[in-house]
């Protein structure tokens, strides 16, 4: 991995740290970046030349992006000012080609969803995923359901000791482990994920499920170049009701995680 893509790796992470965060001043950023960046041991020389280079990387996608969802709704207004003409003039031939063209559209918009929604490392959902389907503007849950709150044990050990793609490649498989339990996976920081499951399961339910899943986990043995070492996780679960706070739905579940986190490690002491 190169100094670039490194840098571009903690800015990402320090995105993460603040998005909820309503104003984050640049101060508070670049306090975060060059912690994160000294924790890493880089050193940031020509850091206003590299800076430049990921902001343009990512000012292109989102170009993109914007360029994209553009030409999509210029092809959305025209289907439909064709199909209002068709429908007008009775003219079949003509509806069916607009609902056509508008069928192969709806595929396009999908795609450019999921590009939108995807955390494009673990391939799980984003949070402006979650935001999109189960929070509303005023941070109330659209549902109800049971929210799991997973966080990597000594994660930051397998980044120091084996590096950073090693993390990488940890995160992605951790997350495919997860995506076992056929709920929604969200990428909700760093090293943490979401689960999120529908009404019709119980609290007992998933916990099981959480253990059962956990232990598959632990034992398997895990390999980046020469090293040989085992992942885990810690979780907190919690139901929650539609119109319920999620920050605090959120609070509940990460003191739960917590508190399993020191049992698990009791458990590895005691092993």
């Amino acid at each position: 991995m190169t100094k670039q893509e490194e840098l571009s790796k903690i800015s990402d992470e320090v995105k993460m740290e603040i998005a909820d965060i309503p104003v984050a001043p640049p101060l508070l950023y670049s306090t975060l970046f060059y912690n994160l960046a000294s924790e890493h041991n880089l050193k940031c020389d020509n850091e206003e030349l590299l800076v430049n280079q990921i902001l343009d990387e990512k000012l292109s996608k989102l170009s993109s992006i914007n360029h994209d969802t553009s030409l999509n709704l210029i092809k959305l207004h025209k289907s439909t000012v064709e199909a209002i003409v068709a429908i007008k003039n009775k003219d079949q031939s003509s509806l069916q080609k607009v609902l056509e063209e508008t069928a192969d559209l709806r595929k396009e918009i999908e795609k450019l969803k999921a590009s939108i929604f995807r955390d494009t490392l673990t391939k799980a959902h984003n949070r402006q995923w979650l935001y999109a389907n189960y929070i509303d503007g005023a941070e109330g849950l659209t549902c109800k359901g049971i929210l799991v709150f997973i966080d990597m044990n000594y994660f930051k050990d397998i980044n120091d000791n084996y590096g950073h793609i090693a993390g990488d490649k940890v995160l992605e498989f951790a997350a495919l482990h997860l995506k076992k339990t056929k709920a929604e996976l969200v990428r909700y920081g760093g090293d943490e994920f979401l689960l999120l499951f529908d009404e019709n399961l119980s609290l007992d339910a998933v916990n099981s499920l959480m253990q059962n899943n956990r232990d598959e986990l632990v034992k398997k043995e895990l390999q980046y170049k020469e090293n040989r070492f085992h992942a885990s996780y810690s979780f907190g679960t919690t139901d929650f009701f539609k119109e319920e706070n999620f920050q605090e739905v959120l609070a509940r579940a990460d003191e739960k995680m917590y508190a399993d986190k020191e049992s698990f490690k009791h458990k590895l002491i005691a092993n």
